[in-house]
């Protein structure tokens, strides 16, 4: 899985920059989490050669540009974060509990800056490269397709007055606010009464 072969790679990034050659998935990961941190404005190549202990001229014959590498980084954030909700989804937890793991989307053991990477670089898609926005939409389609995945088992639990596919796409708008606070620090009190106020609305009379 992608999220077990991150914690492994991570541990291996020191040692794998020593060697002439390396491997682009953990050195991907590491230029993920720096441009996430950091921005696309404010990072260039030598960043990205401190950061990761590889020559600049090998970053780039390895990933190309600086746009295409933030273009594979963001990629490679959407794989990451697909393969978190699928793990949610397919797991045993109840329905509400799922909701709830989904617009929170809590990184866990894996060494990554809060909030979400898409939702903190969306101002700076047009500029880099429009086709960027393709990217953050998979993800986005993605999750709603997670949350309708999680509802549509358990309708009859749910409000009859509100149609699954639209629960899925406000439940998204939730999650995209949730990380914006995540990120500035507004977690846990405020963000837990958030989550169990929108699942509350979604109940019926009968399962409140």
């Amino acid at each position: 899985m992608i999220v077990e072969r991150t914690l492994n790679n991570l541990k291996e990034v020191s040692n794998l920059a020593r060697k002439r050659s390396f491997d682009s998935n953990v050195v991907l990961d590491q230029i993920m989490i720096y441009f996430w941190r950091h921005g696309f404005q404010a990072t260039g190549f030598r960043e990205l050669t401190t950061e990761t202990g590889i020559k600049a001229q090998s970053l780039y014959n390895a990933y190309g540009s600086k746009n295409a590498l933030y273009y594979q980084a963001l990629e490679h954030y959407v794989a990451v974060t697909s393969e978190v909700a699928d793990g949610i989804v397919a797991s045993d937890q109840t329905w509400d509990n799922k909701v709830a793991a989904l617009l929170i989307l809590d990184w866990g053991k894996l060494p990554y800056p809060d909030g979400c990477m898409v939702i903190s670089s969306l101002s700076e898609f047009d500029e880099i490269d429009p086709k960027l926005n393709e990217v953050s939409n998979k993800l986005f389609e993605h999750l709603t397709a997670c949350f309708i995945k999680v509802l549509q088992p358990v309708a009859d639990e749910l409000r009859a007055d509100l149609e699954i596919g639209g629960i899925a796409t406000q439940l998204l708008t939730i999650h995209n606010g949730i990380q914006v606070a995540v990120r500035d620090n507004q977690y846990p009190t405020d963000i837990r009464q958030i989550v169990a106020t929108t699942i509350q609305a979604l109940r019926t009379e009968k399962t409140v």
